[in-house]
């Protein structure tokens, strides 16, 4: 298995408590896919909002299975990798929690792409006093990588790019 993985989901809505994962995508650095499932909502039976940016609506994951029957080997992709990259981790992750699953946080380095592409980007919030977040498809956008957004392999794959691309731009500013 892979030391460095990226994720997403795409849910039922917004809040890990009361909504669902619909879809998670995982790869590896090399952008392997380990895992590409959707799931049938344990007690979801519609989601308008969500579906109107996602596109999953309620018939397309009707006969899939619940999350819990993944678990195991979710959690043994989690387990194994060293650094977990996601767009909106905190999101993401907050979700696969709640699902489940386990994060080793003193062993695991998490990366938060739209964190390091906010100063990039440099749109200031003075509400905030921090740069604002962007979404991925401004980030994409920024560095010339289109692609059909709201599908969580999709997503990773933008999301390994942009990664690569600030890594870059790292390595620019310190050579």
């Amino acid at each position: 298995m892979s030391k460095i993985i990226v994720l997403d989901t795409e849910t039922t809505g917004l809040s890990c408590y009361e909504d669902e994962i619909l879809q998670l995508a995982i790869i590896d650095d090399k952008g392997e896919c380990l895992f590409n499932e959707f799931f049938k909502p344990q007690y979801a039976k519609e989601w308008y909002e969500a579906s109107k940016v996602n596109n999953i609506y309620p018939k397309h994951v009707a006969d899939k299975p619940h999350i819990n029957e993944y678990l195991p080997k979710i959690q043994e992709i989690i387990d194994q990798a060293e650094i977990i990259i996601a767009y909106n981790a905190e999101f993401d992750l907050s979700f696969l929690a709640q699902a489940g699953i386990k994060f080793h946080l003193k062993n695991q380095a998490i990366v938060d792409v739209m964190l390091e592409f906010a100063p990039i980007y440099g749109e200031w919030s003075d509400y905030f006093g921090d740069y604002k977040w962007q979404k991925l498809t401004t980030c994409t956008e920024y560095f010339e990588y289109i692609y059909p957004p709201h599908d969580a392999l999709a997503d990773v794959r933008a999301t390994l790019f942009a990664y690569k691309e600030i890594e870059a731009l790292k390595e620019k500013k310190k050579g």
